[in-house]
């Protein structure tokens, strides 16, 4: 019973995250909070039982991907507002403590101090074998085709690069 509570607390804080990451005005708080949402979803894996796409999601979503995005931000400068003391609203220390929360149930939940429902899951579920023989089996072409695309965005990026310092 527990598990579904916290799979609904979950499912909302990872809408709202995602809500707040459109309609934030400074694009450092749209990539914070996306970096949330990001653990919100390895959270939900963690709940489904695949701790496999869990670890997966966390370190390529928030260790590329988000990072990324943070760069290019501090790049370009995108951040235009002047540096303001900080100020800690009451939504904030709350939103800490969510986070706290959400990570510490994650981690007893990984430990196996909290056991999940049988029935729950499907058998095999995010394993590594699963998602390794499904992808090489059925999805070789779109994996393929994915990577491909990331090439051309890298080699994209360098001339975007190139350019701009030869000018």
């Amino acid at each position: 019973m527990i598990s579904h509570v916290l799979f609904a607390i979950a499912a909302v804080l990872l809408i709202l995250t995602y809500i707040y990451a459109v309609v934030a005005g400074n694009p450092v708080y749209s990539a914070l909070s996306m970096g949330a949402a990001f653990f919100l979803t390895s959270f939900l894996f963690v709940l489904l039982g695949a701790p496999f796409l869990a670890a997966v999601q966390v370190i390529i979503y928030v260790g590329a991907m988000l990072i990324m995005f943070l760069f290019i931000i501090m790049i370009f400068n995108l951040n235009k507002e002047a540096a303001a003391p900080v100020r800690y609203k009451v939504s904030t220390i709350v939103s800490y403590i969510l986070i706290m929360l959400v990570l510490l149930v994650s981690l007893f939940m990984a430990r196996g101090v909290l056991k999940m429902p049988g029935g729950f899951t499907v058998v095999g579920f995010g394993s590594a074998e699963n998602i390794g023989f499904n992808l090489m089996r059925y999805y070789v072409l779109p994996f393929e085709l994915a990577s491909f695309v990331l090439l051309v965005g890298v080699f994209g990026a360098i001339t975007f690069v190139k350019k701009r310092t030869k000018i």
